[in-house]
């Protein structure tokens, strides 16, 4: 029987199992799923994952290579979090690298994020075909050069016919946008690292923080955005901007918050600030 895992989670099942449902004997979440409009309660197995999420295709390298790297990671996160919630504290500096480093990983490491970066990739790809097209001499030149390589080379007329109908789908191989997912952690990290981060622990007696498949969210308090051109920017607030804050739920009673003009702290909060921070993690 082979050890390959192929159920990748991009939500770690040690993460979603600090929102278990403490009134239930197993391990279940009560999850409602906002596009189908329903609701139910399952295992921290069955949700946050995709078949061959986190798959490579690389020679000598097992598929799930990454998948495990990535637990061993988790591993770690799980002991920061666990001394957290023990202690009611942020954790000290090689512990707080490793959690900013959790959630560098997390801010772009979901389906939705892929497929708005897929969706942005073909119509550049397209738009860079078509470009290519704008001279049957630009073509020409290019396709001679292929033909003495010894390639066979279509015509300009078929070229251009076939780019202009976009009857075409353009599909990204296992690990094209994993890689550049595990690469952004490290251009993302500094800018965490330049926040001020602080805990906020739900009082006794009162409401949850919530998991969503995008817990991590970055909301802008100010009205004018700084560095508008930044690559972290696009389609919506960046993470370079200093007029922004985000919150991060760690389990069910606290969660994680980050600012440039708030100083650190530590903080028993709420029912208006957990709702807040609920509202943020389910947008």
């Amino acid at each position: 029987m082979s050890n390959t895992s192929r159920k990748h989670h991009y939500i770690p099942q040690f993460y979603l199992k600090g929102f278990l449902d403490p009134s239930r004997s197993k391990e279940q979440l009560c999850v409602i799923d906002k596009i189908e409009r329903r609701h139910f309660v399952t295992g921290p197995h069955n949700v946050g994952s995709q078949h061959d999420f986190n798959r490579i295709d690389i020679l000598g390298k097992p598929i799930d290579a990454v998948e495990k790297s990535l637990s061993e990671i988790e591993g770690e996160v799980a002991k920061v979090l666990r001394y957290m919630e023990e202690n009611a504290t942020l954790p000290e500096e090689t512990d707080m690298e490793t959690l900013l480093y959790f959630v560098a990983l997390l801010y772009g490491h979901n389906p939705q994020f892929r497929n708005n970066l897929s969706n942005f990739e073909t119509t550049v790809i397209k738009q860079m075909l078509r470009l290519s097209l704008l001279s049957p001499e630009g073509y020409e030149s290019w396709a001679q050069q292929e033909r003495e390589a010894g390639k066979e080379v279509p015509e300009y007329e078929e070229v251009k016919q076939f780019v202009e109908k976009e009857n075409f789908d353009i599909r990204y191989g296992h690990g094209h946008h994993l890689k550049h997912e595990l690469q952004a952690v490290d251009e993302i990290l500094p800018l965490l690292r330049h926040r001020q981060w602080s805990l906020l622990i739900a009082e006794e007696e009162g409401s949850d923080f919530v998991c969503s498949d995008r817990p991590i969210a970055l909301i802008t308090i100010g009205d004018s955005p700084e560095n508008p051109d930044h690559p972290y920017n696009i389609g919506g607030p960046g993470l370079a901007q200093s007029d922004t804050e985000l919150t991060m739920p760690l389990n069910r009673r606290m969660a994680f918050f980050g600012s440039f003009k708030i100083p650190s702290f530590v903080s028993t909060v709420g029912e208006k600030v957990i709702a807040d921070v609920n509202d943020n993690a389910s947008c």
